[in-house]
């Protein structure tokens, strides 16, 4: 498994783990996967959706840098018991928001989904 970003509107904006780049980008292109309505309903630091539905969303590999962020949210997440091994839930479904989350008194602000493939807003 490799560490993939989407990028929206030039930023990257969420880490996630696929086999290859043929699977990351199918994820990623999933009209009814949960990543894309996840995306829309996920808020940033302005207050506005990280995707409006409408823009490209690019896939690339994530940096040292970006991958060592996913592993220590995963990490973390394993730790906090959000990501049972016991019950085989599997750590490589573990997805990171590479955003600030918006205060939560912020008007806007969802808080993320703990599910597989959708799991974490920083």
């Amino acid at each position: 498994m490799n560490t993939y970003v989407a990028i929206i509107n030039g930023k990257a904006v969420l880490a996630f783990r696929a086999a290859d780049d043929d699977e990351a980008r199918s994820i990623i292109e999933d009209e009814g996967g949960s990543m894309r309505s996840d995306l829309r309903a996920l808020a940033g630091m302005d207050g506005k959706s990280l995707w409006d539905g409408k823009a490209a969303i690019a896939v690339r590999e994530a940096t040292a840098a970006q991958h060592a962020e996913w592993k220590q949210s995963r990490d973390q997440a394993i730790r906090d018991g959000e990501i049972d091994l016991d019950a085989r839930n599997n750590p490589d479904e573990w997805n990171v928001y590479l955003i600030s989350a918006p205060p939560k008194r912020a008007k806007f602000g969802v808080k993320a989904k703990h599910s597989p493939r959708s799991t974490l807003e920083r």
